[in-house]
């Protein structure tokens, strides 16, 4: 059968119309009026929709204080001029609180999608399904840009349970009138320390308290607890840790556990001392701003001196895992930012995003304030403090075996051995957490 061209021109019209939605029609040749018609084929194109914002809401319970919440409410601003259907319902727990309201809220399946709270409570929420594991989302980049000590207070049992928002530790203070150098090693420490002590003042007082010195044990290489829970420190190591204890007494007076070195630090009678970076204001007002310092922490034979860091940290519940757009996990990458994390610097928080990408000339974001510079770039010379539960079990005896130690009733030798067999006698004995 013959069709006229206009009839064929009509008709293959109407079917692009028809087809619009799937594709365009493309035509071989050009059509002529006085020649046979020529045949027609569809071309598709695949065209991209444009992608929908994310929406949904973002709930998150938290313990900061009014003059301290700026930091929270920046980065949701922000994420919401970028995604306007993103809704936040953010709340107000008393510290002392949060844990134990989280917990019963999660068990009846309330639970905000995002909790602010202390990294150490991670292994008993995780343990009963109260907390996602991060290790699918958090990548590597991001992992890598924040502070390493930080990061491990979140891992348990292979699983990364948190993420540190920002930190609080021991550090190394110097007055910078008494003693002017920072040390670059501990034979400096001592030396800098000896050429200070004179008339009423000393070079430094360092402590051997557990919380104060247990670290040094890391920073030579050692650990304290087994993934297992299981004692790790009664090796060589250990025994170069409780060396090295020893050597303090060449810098000064020694302490234990007491608050005698904060005061004489204060009193301006003390050039260094191992304290808490939550110290920092109360000594900067004793002793004068420009006076206190901050140091990375001293080189030794085999490694370098440390301190515990501790995070206080970003934890997701699993539900947020399940949401289709995981607005509470875009909401949670925001807080990493350079402006989010020198926004916790404005309230007086020490972040935990790695110091060169806040310190360094020409950073996206900076901090003013010297003193938490000093103190992030400290504590990216820290080492986390175990959150295994069954290191609660561990204090009494390690207090024990350094308080005989340096009192001359045990060897370092034996008073390890017998923190780990009393330590392996608790474990034994106790209910697995």
């Amino acid at each position: 059968m013959h069709i006229k061209p206009r009839v064929l021109l009509f008709l293959l019209a109407c079917c692009c119309l028809a087809l619009s939605g799937c594709g365009q029609l493309a035509p071989q040749s050009t059509p002529d009026a006085s020649a046979t018609p020529t045949l027609y084929s569809l071309l598709f194109v695949t065209v991209t929709p444009t992608p929908s914002l994310p929406t949904g809401t973002v709930s998150i319970w938290h313990s900061l204080q009014d003059d301290q919440l700026p930091a929270l409410l920046r980065p949701i601003s922000a994420l919401r001029e970028t995604y306007p259907g993103v809704q936040f319902d953010v709340t107000y727990v008393p510290s002392l609180d949060l844990r134990a309201a989280y917990e019963q809220a999660a068990l009846l399946g309330r639970a905000p999608t995002v909790l602010i709270g202390d990294a150490a409570w991670g292994p008993a929420l995780f343990d009963q399904g109260l907390i996602a594991d991060l290790s699918s989302l958090a990548t590597q980049d991001l992992l890598e840009r924040l502070n390493p000590a930080g990061v491990e207070t979140g891992r348990f049992k292979n699983a990364l349970l948190s993420l540190p928002l920002y930190l609080e530790g021991i550090v190394l203070y110097r007055n910078g009138a008494l003693a002017p150098i920072a040390p670059a090693t501990f034979d400096e420490l001592v030396t800098f320390a000896q050429s200070a002590t004179e008339g009423g003042a000393v070079g430094a007082m360092l402590d051997r308290g557990f919380m104060y010195s247990g670290a040094h044990l890391n920073g030579l290489g050692g650990k304290w607890i087994n993934p297992d829970g299981t004692p790790a420190f009664n090796d060589d190591i250990g025994l170069a840790w409780a060396s090295l204890l020893g050597a303090f007494e060449q810098a000064g007076p020694v302490e234990y556990q007491t608050d005698n070195d904060l005061q004489l630090f204060k009193e301006g009678r003390v050039g260094m001392i191992t304290e808490g970076t939550w110290q920092r204001q109360n000594l900067a007002e004793a002793i004068g701003a420009d006076n206190l310092v901050i140091d990375p922490w001293p080189l030794t034979s085999g490694g370098a001196l440390s301190g515990f860091v501790q995070a206080h940290s970003i934890f997701l519940n699993p539900r947020a895992l399940q949401e289709d757009d995981q607005v509470s996990w875009e909401f949670v990458k925001t807080l990493f930012s350079p402006a989010s994390q020198a926004g916790l610097a404005q309230v007086d928080f020490i972040p935990a995003l790695d110091p060169a990408q806040l310190t360094a000339a020409g950073a996206e974001a900076r901090i003013e304030d010297p003193l938490i510079s000093q103190a992030m770039a400290a504590l990216a010379g820290g080492a986390a403090y175990p959150v295994q539960p069954q290191m609660a079990l561990y204090l009494p005896y390690l207090d024990i075996a350094i308080q005989s130690i340096f009192n001359g009733e045990a060897s370092a030798a034996d008073a390890l051995q017998t923190a780990e067999d009393a330590i392996l006698a608790e474990l034994q004995s106790t209910p697995e957490p």
